[in-house]
């Protein structure tokens, strides 16, 4: 009986401490400069004709030098799921880098989701994130 409980103790212990859950990387949107201060308030709301700055965070950095960005907006009118392309652009990180920072320019009003893909696997995006403008 000791045998089967210290087991049972080793599997439970190896089950809970033994497997570390992998960070996600994240996206900061905002309407006005991110900073240290300024980072922890999120908006997904925007007007139009205005810039949007962003900040992708891999907290165990980028596996990989290239990165995909995609904007997607959500159309009635598609063939593409309802999603219709506006912006696709290859960056250049170097690998174990942690932060990407840039802004981006809509002049439409719409839903809209912005996504990064790896540039080696560019069926799955590893961060995404929807916003609206108005």
């Amino acid at each position: 009986m000791k045998k089967i409980s210290v087991i049972l103790i080793i599997l439970s212990l190896i089950f809970l401490c033994g497997f570390k859950r992998k960070a996600k990387p994240i996206i900061i949107l905002s309407s006005n400069k991110i900073t240290n201060e300024t980072a922890y308030k999120i908006e997904n709301n925007f007007f139009a004709k205005s810039r949007i700055f962003y900040v992708l965070y891999a907290a165990d950095g980028f596996k990989y030098q290239g990165i995909r960005l995609q904007i997607s907006k959500k159309e009635d009118k598609t063939s593409n799921w309802g999603f219709s392309l506006i912006m696709s652009r290859d960056i250049y990180v170097n690998s174990g880098e942690k932060i990407y920072r840039d802004n981006l320019y809509l002049s439409q009003k719409g839903h809209y989701i912005i996504q990064f893909f790896y540039l080696n696997n560019k069926d799955y995006p590893f961060a995404h994130r929807e916003f609206k403008v108005y």
